[in-house]
């Protein structure tokens, strides 16, 4: 009995050593990414050197794939970008729909040889053993406490007075796209017009962002300025044929529009598509490019900056409305007026 008993404990450590140096790489992976593709490559201010050397030693606290991607998206949100993210498989399924996202940029083996070991834990029945003592890391610079990161408000739909009202919170979530699409198919032979509502919102994915365009309009609105390559054109998805609806449009923002709700508000502005209510948006608009883990995790690193196809680029300066209203309620009433005015 004592020797079955030993057994598996044995099996236990192994499984455990073996769990433990896969955590080890996929934290290498999402650390490199990061390292090699962020396109602020300062990062905004992060010693990110520092937040690798601190997260390794953290991995001693992970137990299980649930814990490691917990981690993984504590480390992305040390850059404070409000976009970057690292997604569970599980997470990434709900989220983006099975998306298309890109292969990691290189290969584990150029990742093992330096990704150091957290040592495990002895056991309660293993006395004497004594876990190795890591190295100290560099310290992290201070920095107030982090909100946690909520899962994404559920898309909301309204029909009034003839004019329907779709709020979408995010540009990650599947979600939004269906529901915009659900909605102009449900209401398109009554409807007078359409109200986007993007306030708040801070944005996500530029194949989002182009697939919920590409609902109002078509064609090739912008161009997304990246780190190593330059300036890249970027087409509404699908890019030909017709919208699925051609009736007045308002886009409601305000300064807690980011990213890919700015790209998204300004090329249906630039295009003529859209009349555009509420404040100034954030001036932040990296662009998220999801990269695939083996197991099907998703790391969301802003490796760009979106701009209109031609022109300079929304960063620092944010999109314009075309009707400022600071007062919230205000702004809806302003476009339901805008479009019961439209013939």
């Amino acid at each position: 009995m004592r020797g079955w008993v030993m057994g598996w404990m044995l099996l236990g450590s192994l499984v455990l050593a073996q769990d433990t140096q896969a955590f080890a790489l996929r934290l290498e992976q999402a650390w490199r990414l990061v390292k090699e593709r962020y396109y602020d490559t300062g990062f905004n201010g992060v010693n990110w050197e520092a937040v690798g050397d601190a997260y390794r030693l953290k991995l001693r606290e992970v137990r299980d794939w649930e814990g490691l991607y917990r981690l993984l998206d504590d480390m992305y949100a040390e850059l404070r970008d409000g976009h970057s993210r690292v997604l569970s498989p599980e997470q990434a399924r709900r989220l983006l729909g099975g998306g298309a996202c890109l292969s990691l940029p290189f290969k584990d083996q150029d990742l093992l040889p330096t990704a150091p070991q957290p040592s495990v834990s002895p056991s309660p029945s293993t006395p004497g053993s004594v876990p190795n003592k890591p190295a100290n890391p560099a310290p992290l610079p201070s920095s107030p406490p982090r909100p946690s990161r909520s899962p994404y408000e559920t898309p909301q739909v309204r029909f009034t007075d003839g004019v329907v009202i779709v709020r979408i919170s995010n540009l990650v979530d599947v979600a939004s796209l269906r529901v915009v699409q659900d909605a102009i198919r449900r209401y398109e032979a009554r409807a007078r017009g359409y109200v986007l509502d993007l306030r708040g919102n801070p944005g996500g994915l530029v194949l989002r962002m182009a697939e919920v365009a590409g609902v109002f309009m078509r064609g090739v609105p912008w161009r997304i300025v990246s780190r190593g390559l330059g300036a890249i054109p970027l087409p509404t998805s699908p890019f030909l044929g017709h919208p699925q609806t051609q009736k007045p449009l308002v886009v409601l923002i305000d300064g807690n529009v980011h990213s890919a709700a700015e790209g998204l508000a300004g090329a249906l502005k630039n295009a003529g598509r859209a009349y555009l209510i509420g404040t100034r948006s954030a001036g932040n608009t990296e662009a998220l490019t999801p990269y695939c883990f083996p197991d099907g995790g998703v790391a969301l690193v802003a490796n760009g900056v979106l701009a209109p196809f031609s022109g300079p680029t929304w960063e620092g300066r944010g999109v314009e409305p075309d009707l400022v209203e600071a007062d919230p309620k205000e702004q809806l009433e302003a476009a339901l007026r805008y479009i019961l005015r439209q013939r």
